[in-house]
């Protein structure tokens, strides 16, 4: 190899340039709804790596994460549809109901509460789809568990998530094609990242990331240990 690619600026460039495409994929991707959960999933596989320190290779991880979790992700990707379908239409009904009536307001209240949540276990779940292998269900669980038990947390990457993709409606279209879907998915996945660490031992985290046939059962299993110990060292 020429001695101008073991430099690091030819290694920022490459890094750059995977960004870049990344982004562009996704982007077209996620204007399709069929394609839309491989195109997230192809992100937050990209950036799970650049989290873990390491540089991908783009094609390799973008599109290996694509053809080995498609079903999961197509999965998830159906079940995003049919709940924020739900919301949608109960938010399109409500401003046509009496907005001084009890029952409007919980109704709102409650909307809005499941929107939210289902906003931050998607950050969950796309990052921990390619990151720990788990089922649909395994991976539904533990992002609804996460956003439970780390409802700041949660909260605050989502508003970080979110302001990157905000940010761009007021910028032109390139903007959004070629930058802000992967700087939003970089930072989700850090702040999910961050999250597991607090709820899993590096130990831990790495013995799920290696294993292949790891279940929602070992990952309850560890949080119940986690809790236990903490619970213990309070008590202490």
């Amino acid at each position: 190899m020429a001695k101008w690619q073991d430099s690091g600026w030819y290694g920022g460039a490459q890094s750059l340039a995977a960004f870049l495409i990344a982004n562009l994929i996704s982007a077209f991707l996620l204007m399709t709804v069929i394609g839309a959960p491989f195109g997230l999933l192809g992100l937050f596989a990209i950036m799970n790596s650049w989290v873990q320190g390491t540089r991908p290779d783009f094609f390799r991880v973008y599109f290996g994460a694509v053809r080995r979790y498609w079903r999961t992700a197509l999965a998830l990707g159906l079940i995003d549809l049919a709940a924020g379908a739900l919301i949608f239409t109960n938010l399109s009904v409500i401003p046509l109901m009496a907005m001084d009536n009890f029952f409007t307001v919980l109704t709102l209240t409650l909307t809005l509460s499941v929107a939210a949540v289902l906003l931050m276990a998607n950050l969950y779940a796309w990052s921990v789809l390619s990151l720990l292998d788990l089922p649909w269900r395994g991976t539904l669980k533990l992002s609804i568990f996460l956003v439970l038990r780390y409802p700041a947390r949660s909260l605050l990457i989502a508003l970080a998530t979110l302001f990157p993709l905000l940010t761009s409606l007021f910028l032109p279209i390139a903007f959004i094609l070629l930058l802000s879907l992967s700087v939003s998915a970089y930072i989700a996945a850090r702040g999910v990242w961050w999250v597991l660490r607090a709820q899993f031992s590096r130990q831990e985290l790495f013995e799920l990331m290696a294993d292949d046939a790891a279940s929602i059962s070992d990952v309850g299993r560890r949080a119940h240990m986690a809790d236990d110990a903490n619970g213990k060292s309070d008590g202490d």
